[in-house]
């Protein structure tokens, strides 16, 4: 077993499976917000690429928010920032500690992860509850890791 790989294999699950949703995602959906308040779909998927950037170059990697209604901006962005964290979370497991983010790369990964998703579920959510039609596989889909 290969831990360092196991972890860059499940990155790029995860950012497959955001990819995926935003594929299900109408561009006119992106605008819309849950209840009229906080981010739009779109810029849900700006603040993930954004987060990411943040860890792994804090310059230039950030797009901002007037993208967030621009699908092929969003998808070209989350892709490059993907491989960047990719990388990113390659060299950091040589490492025994992070800066600025503590107590070790194992959870800095997992606490990565888990805003990702966190993300995917407020969009989801934003989604049903405009009662916009999205096929109901994708929910299933974003669970399907082997899948993608």
């Amino acid at each position: 077993m290969n831990v360092k790989m196991d972890i860059i294999y499940s990155w790029n699950q995860n950012n497959k499976v955001t990819l995926y949703l935003l594929d299900n995602i109408e561009e006119g959906w992106l605008p819309t917000k849950l209840n009229d308040k906080g981010r739009s779909i779109g810029e849900q998927l700006v603040h993930i690429n954004n987060i990411r950037s943040f860890w792994i170059s804090k310059v230039g990697e950030k797009i901002d928010k007037k993208y967030a209604n621009n699908k092929q901006q969003l998808v070209d962005a989350l892709h490059k920032s993907s491989q960047k964290m990719s990388d990113t979370l390659s060299q950091l497991f040589q490492q025994e500690s992070i800066k600025g983010f503590k107590p070790h790369p194992t959870a800095f990964f997992a606490q990565i992860i888990a805003h990702e998703s966190h993300h995917r579920g407020q969009i989801m959510a934003t989604i049903t509850r405009n009662d916009l039609k999205i096929n109901k596989s994708v929910n299933f889909g974003l669970w399907s890791w082997n899948n993608k």
